[in-house]
């Protein structure tokens, strides 16, 4: 059994503790966070989006007990480096909200921990790994700070990969309707980017989106030929990705629905609808790209636009258990 030890108990660290508790293969070991324990037992009871986990939940002195079992919680800022070197832990997810960095990731390196996976985007990590789309490239004698990217990455790199696949993508943009997340305002107050300083639930707030450059960095074919943006909109959990591409060879709607329904069910990345849904029907959804095609339209037989929906918690949190059992086999003898 690998043992893994998880760095920050926010939206996403929640989620991953769910996922590593209910794999066999996984052992969590330790965690921390800079709240106290009571709070992070009773959110881990209770989650707005997500309901009540399959496990119990219970706060101790300086550790958490679930399902009985103790587990240390080590009260230190996301800045420092919590000592999971004596816990035996050989991975460390780190899932704080703050932003990554290589420098701040390799303080967890030590004793026993050999490897980070970074929960979010990270420009200047070892590897850049999208779990079932480019696992050939991660070393596990070289990548010691890897990260999965931002949570619309690799929902947009499945469904880019289906498209050039079947098809060759000229060049694409890509509009992710994300829901609101915890960098932003609940009330109107300062924030770096302007837009972002208003209040989450009252505006649809257009900002940034890293995923089209992580793309491009993690499957170079794609260099050059993507572009995005999001748009954050009043809902808690839950993303539409909105794809608009230039093919190479001609489509309609009934070729592209083909080509997902092929991929479709082969691992773990990419479903298809059979009914139409909202986001909210789609949370719990493990699949990183739920191709939706009741809403794929073609304007001429190169130029096709495509939706997929994705839980940006939950099917993001999956795809950081896959990249722990990944990271954790290949840097064993």
């Amino acid at each position: 059994m690998r043992r893994v030890a998880i760095s920050g108990l926010g939206r996403i660290g929640r989620m991953a503790l769910r996922h590593l508790l209910a794999e066999p293969r996984l052992e969590v070991v330790a965690l921390s966070d800079p709240a106290e324990a009571g709070a992070l037992a009773h959110l881990l009871r209770h989650d707005s989006v997500h309901g009540t986990p399959a496990f119990t939940v219970t706060a101790g002195e300086g550790c958490l007990h679930l399902d009985g079992r103790r587990l240390p919680l080590h009260r230190q800022d996301a800045s420092a480096s919590p000592p999971f070197a004596d816990a035996g832990a050989q991975l460390v997810l780190d899932c704080n909200e703050t932003p990554a960095s290589r420098a701040a990731a390799a303080r967890h390196l030590g004793g026993s921990v050999t490897q980070v996976l970074l929960a979010g985007s990270c420009s200047d990590a070892d590897c850049l790994l999208f779990p079932g789309l480019n696992d050939a490239d991660f070393d596990g004698v070289r990548d010691r700070i890897v990260t999965c990217g931002s949570d619309t990455a690799l929902p947009l790199a499945a469904l880019l990969q289906v498209l050039d696949g079947a098809f060759g993508i000229e060049s694409a943009f890509s509009t992710s309707v994300h829901s609101y997340t915890s960098d932003q305002r609940i009330l109107d107050l300062p924030h770096p980017d302007l837009r972002l300083a208003r209040a989450a639930a009252l505006s649809m707030i257009p900002t940034a989106d890293p995923a089209p450059a992580e793309v491009m960095a993690a499957l170079p074919r794609f260099a050059g030929r993507l572009a995005g943006l999001a748009v954050r909109v009043p809902t808690p959990d839950g993303c539409l990705l909105d794809v608009t591409a230039r093919l190479q060879a001609d489509a309609d709607p009934e070729a592209v629905h083909t080509a997902f329904r092929a991929v479709a069910g082969q691992g773990s990345l990419v479903a298809v609808l059979d009914e139409e849904l909202v986001s909210r029907d789609l949370l719990g959804r493990t699949a990183s790209c739920l191709y939706d095609p009741f809403l794929t339209r073609c304007l001429d037989p190169r130029l096709v636009k495509c939706f997929a929906w994705h839980d940006n918690e939950w099917a993001h949190a999956a795809r950081l258990r896959e990249a722990c059992l990944l990271l954790l086999a290949g840097s064993q003898p």
